[in-house]
């Protein structure tokens, strides 16, 4: 297996994994902040925030570096515009969290107790980065689509 594939299994292991950790905030993880009792939401939330290095900021670490190092080593049936539009969407992600929900879960810790309000908005948020998170994984089956029918029909 050459090394433009095993880069191009990785990126596609990440873009689809780090999808799917957007679909369960938006589902599960955001909607149970509401659920959270007053006096125990501090402890909760800081819990849920210890919890994210391992959780979020790993497997996205893992997701950029891969889109990084897919746009100087991809296979050759793999287009750089595609790769280039995949760092994109992944990139605005970060940008997202950064600056609409992280002063919001940094506004949540301070007051020590979840409004209705905050959790929409990052219920809003987070339907954002979905949207990009889900285009990526979109191109990214395309793409891999693509490339194993061209490989298939090179063999044969």
């Amino acid at each position: 297996m050459s090394i433009e594939i095993i880069v191009f299994v990785i990126a596609a292991s990440t873009t689809f994994f780090n999808n799917a950790l957007h679909w369960y905030t938006q589902v599960t993880t955001y909607p149970l902040f509401g659920w959270v009792g007053q006096t125990e939401f501090v402890s909760f939330h800081k819990e849920y925030e210890r919890r994210l290095p391992f959780s979020i900021y790993i497997p996205y670490m893992l997701l950029m570096l891969s889109t990084l190092l897919l746009v100087f080593v991809h296979p050759v049936e793999v287009k750089l515009g595609w790769v280039l539009m995949l760092l994109v969407l992944n990139a605005s992600i970060m940008i997202i969290s950064l600056t609409f929900a992280v002063p919001i879960h940094n506004r949540l810790q301070r007051q020590g107790y979840s409004d209705k309000g905050s959790i929409r908005r990052l219920i809003q948020y987070n339907s954002v980065r979905l949207i990009a998170s889900s285009a990526s994984s979109v191109i990214m089956l395309y793409l891999l689509i693509g490339l194993l029918l061209n490989r298939t029909a090179t063999s044969l």
